[in-house]
């Protein structure tokens, strides 16, 4: 064997090492001029699922993972049917329909004439550092929504005091007012009084809902009567003609902080005296246990929550009444949670069912 063919043999296994290693770390496809795989690596095969046969053949669509707008797919086929190399990262699909990133370069490879004859592409997979990533990009937008909603918090909590008192004033002088003989108030008179007196109800109600969001504060626990807290709850809420509670007749007893529990019973009854609206209608409250759990279910006749609506009421600020915070149903969740419990809604009847652990360790 002369030198030459020495010179070659050695650039032919330098470049068989090069492959080995690309094989070992990257991930490798060529694709003729109109985007047809022609070959792939074994680590292409690897992260996508797919096997050599299948891949053979085929575009880059049967990895496409429709995360890129249309836009992303024309640019990169305009920059390397141009002759251009195009680099980015591409986040893609595989066969068992999880997703994976790559740092990706595509280069075009050109005959004598100039002209495109086939594509190289070389992956790396990122798809742990784009995990991390976004890990850091929320954890740093929850830290922000954090500090904002405690600056709110604070700011909202001065302005519930603030109004409280003059709210208290208000509804002193009508009452005083209506204790009046009926001779010293016309028709029109007790008319606006009733008015006014409704309006305190809703701001009080609504200043109510803020303050307890607020308060969320550590347990204090205790043996309770659930039964006991639902009459004490009754009391806090102002119970319309049109509208029959139906009490359970049973009672349980539980470890839990008996505030934070009326708070939350109180927010059910006035959510569901709020589906019920004007209608004639009824509220229902029962009550069971376990050996591990005890449940709490409030019902309403209303009309039920809209299924659009559903998904949405547990979030913070979400309302679709005019008089409300988009607090309420936030209290409960959290009041339900401190207690290592569970709280979830059945639709039409309306029933929202409380699963509060009676283990608290």
């Amino acid at each position: 064997m002369n030198e030459n063919s020495r010179t070659k043999l050695r650039d032919i296994e330098r470049l068989l090492h090069i492959q080995d290693v690309l094989d070992e770390h990257s991930i490798v496809s060529v694709t003729d001029e109109n985007g047809i795989i022609t070959y792939v690596n074994k680590e292409f095969c690897r992260i996508s699922g797919y096997t050599v046969k299948e891949l053979l053949g085929q575009n880059h669509r049967i990895i496409k993972s429709e995360y890129h707008p249309p836009e992303f797919y024309k640019g990169l086929w305009k920059t390397i049917s141009s002759g251009h190399i195009w680099k980015s990262e591409i986040k893609n699909k595989a066969k068992d329909g999880s997703f994976y990133w790559v740092k990706t370069i595509i280069v075009p490879f050109l005959d004598d004439n100039g002209k495109t004859k086939e594509y190289y592409s070389i992956r790396t997979d990122i798809t742990e550092q784009k995990r991390i990533q976004e890990e850091l990009i929320a954890s740093r937008e929850d830290a922000i929504k954090k500090e904002r909603l405690s600056t709110i918090g604070e700011l909202a909590s001065r302005i519930a005091h603030d109004l409280r008192n003059p709210l208290s004033i208000i509804k002193s002088t009508t009452t005083l007012l209506q204790l009046q003989p009926n001779s010293m108030l016309d028709e029109k008179t007790k008319n606006y009084l009733s008015m006014i007196d409704k309006a305190v109800l809703n701001m009080t109600h609504q200043i109510n809902d803020i303050l307890d969001f607020i308060r969320i504060r550590e347990l204090q626990l205790e043996k309770n009567s659930i039964k006991d807290i639902i009459h004490y709850a009754l009391q806090t809420v102002v119970i319309p003609e049109n509208i029959t509670i139906n009490l359970p007749q049973n009672d349980v007893y539980l470890q839990s902080d008996k505030r934070q529990l009326e708070v939350l019973v109180s927010n059910l009854i006035s959510n569901a005296i709020d589906a019920i609206g004007e209608k004639i209608g009824s509220i229902t409250i029962r009550l069971d246990e376990d050996s591990q759990n005890a449940v709490i279910e409030v019902e309403d006749s209303g009309s039920g929550i809209p299924e659009d609506v559903l998904p949405h009421i547990f979030k913070p600020l979400f309302t679709t009444k005019q008089k409300g915070t988009g607090l309420g149903l936030v209290s409960c969740d959290i009041i339900v949670q401190s207690h290592k419990g569970k709280i979830d809604v059945m639709n039409k009847p309306t029933r929202f069912r409380v699963i509060l652990t009676k283990i608290m360790a």
